[in-house]
């Protein structure tokens, strides 16, 4: 008999993201990611009569089919038995279903209900088993919630940590990440890493308006779910689609380490380097798997990284049985931030943002956030700049300056035309003058035409007016000053 089992890590703001240690969510998105493939091992291994395949497998989610004559619950208990006795994985929530084959249709939309329930019933989190609570220090020097159990070095500083902490902590240590851009790209002798935000994004050198900034790409395949559930009818095809999604991921990863790897504004030295041996890159990836994707990059570099994705991934298209191409589109969400900002609301914040390119209209009202590529930024030079009504806070911004909120969401596939542009237009006409024309508009003062006209008075050349127009065929006039004002230190130049 054929079956199917999912098993799937859940309650992730428990397990990844109930930290700002960097290390520690790290790990914890590294151990899911690498633990649907040790399920896949530990199986094979304890069934060895029976074939046990996969046939999609995300940052967190294992989709697989076997065929056994003994009962199929053995293989589910067997999975559980794994994970709950397992050193790291234990500490994070799972829930594991199998179903006999009928419809694989069907099917695969029962076992995720399957799932959800088992997560319903379930804690959504792991309770610590019993330890050797230190008495002085009782509560996890980091997560500040579970009983402490072991001890981590930070920066050179010893702290008493729980053992789901230290689990993760030790894991998402830099060898672990190297071994991660080792296992995806396939680049030989990849230099190291940058250990944390701080060394990510410190660097005097790009000026004190950039220096110890950094920017968090949240990435988001538009309807890849439905897509799915359309046109991959079958096991085959829906191993195919995943093959193509994790293959296609796969190659802009090794291009953009490929094109950044040595660069000046790309490398790290630490202070006591003074020979500069030991060179560190500057990309921290938070997530990645299934259709979603988080990177974290220097200030200086977010939109030009932004826009090597929206060009590497221009031409995904995915080809089904029946010989019919489909586009594959994102949504993404991008965050200028201080490298200290609490990385859990940053992320949370990327997340909104992606749902807002998501949500894009067009002037009569239309949704085409879905259609193509769309990227909708913050920047937040405070950590309160943004709080729960994301949209909302936006909207205002706009309403001041008679606007539509859907006019701050740019274009994936003229992002490079519309920086290149502002960068031009940013070298002629001054940031003072930008910025008392937003201020006109946002009072409705009578002289907010008048600022305009002497702004564009500044335009002298034919490069720098056709600049000026391509925004405004793009953002609009009004608009196209608002995010001047916006974007001003974070406006780059794109080399095509």
């Amino acid at each position: 008999m054929e079956y199917y089992l999912r098993v799937e890590a859940v309650n992730l703001s428990n397990f990844i993201y109930d930290t700002t240690d960097l290390s520690t969510v790290r790990g914890g998105g590294l151990l899911l990611l690498d633990a649907i493939n040790e399920i896949e091992k530990h199986v094979k291994q304890q069934f060895k009569d029976i074939k046990f395949d996969p046939i999609s497998t995300g940052a967190s989610s294992g989709l697989f089919n076997f065929t056994s004559d003994e009962k199929p619950d053995e293989v589910r208990k067997t999975v559980f038995k794994f994970i709950n006795q397992h050193d790291q994985f234990k500490h994070a929530t799972f829930v594991v279903d199998v179903l006999k084959s009928k419809d694989f249709n069907k099917d695969r939309e029962k076992l995720l209900a399957l799932n959800r329930w088992q997560q319903m019933q379930s804690p959504t989190l792991v309770v610590p088993d019993s330890n050797q609570q230190d008495t002085e220090h009782p509560v996890c020097g980091i997560d500040h919630v579970r009983p402490t159990s072991n001890i981590v070095t930070k920066k050179g500083e010893s702290l008493i940590v729980s053992e789901s902490v230290y689990q993760r902590h030790e894991y998402g240590r830099d060898q672990k990440k190297q071994e991660f851009y080792s296992q995806q790209t396939k680049i030989p002798n990849l230099p190291e890493f940058t250990n944390d935000f701080q060394q990510l994004a410190h660097d005097k050198s790009q000026g004190e308006n950039l220096d110890k900034k950094m920017a968090v790409i949240y990435l988001d395949g538009n309807s890849f779910g439905s897509l799915q559930q359309k046109i991959c009818t079958d096991v085959q095809s829906l191993h195919q689609f995943d093959d193509y999604i994790k293959a296609r991921r796969q190659e802009f990863l090794r291009s953009l380490l490929q094109k950044t790897i040595g660069q000046s504004e790309w490398t790290f030295y630490a202070p006591k380097d003074k020979d500069k041996k030991n060179p560190k890159h500057r990309l921290e990836t938070l997530l990645w798997g299934g259709d979603e994707l988080m990177l974290v990059v220097p200030a200086w570099k977010g939109w030009w990284t932004l826009n090597c994705f929206f060009k590497a991934s221009k031409d995904w298209k995915f080809t089904d049985s029946k010989g019919q191409s489909h586009k594959l589109t994102h949504a993404a969400g991008l965050v200028f931030c201080h490298h200290n900002a609490p990385i859990h609301r940053i992320r949370g914040l990327a997340y909104q943002l992606g749902d807002l390119a998501k949500a894009k209209k067009d002037n009569q009202g239309n949704e085409i956030g879905r259609e193509a590529n769309y990227a909708a930024y913050e920047v937040l030079e405070s950590f309160d700049n943004a709080g729960l009504d994301l949209e909302g806070i936006r909207q205002k911004r706009c309403d001041d300056l008679q606007l539509d909120s859907q006019n701050l969401i740019l274009p994936g596939a003229q992002l490079a035309e519309i920086l290149n542009a502002m960068d031009i237009v940013k070298q002629v006409i001054a940031k003072s003058r930008v910025y008392n024309i937003v201020q006109a508009l946002q009072q409705a003062s009578e002289i907010q035409e008048k600022l305009i006209h002497k702004a564009k008075a500044d335009l002298n050349t034919p490069e720098q007016k056709q600049a000026f127009e391509t925004l405004c065929q793009f953002l609009d006039e009004k608009t196209t000053f608002l995010h001047l004002v916006e974007l001003w230190d974070y406006i780059e130049a794109i080399p095509s």
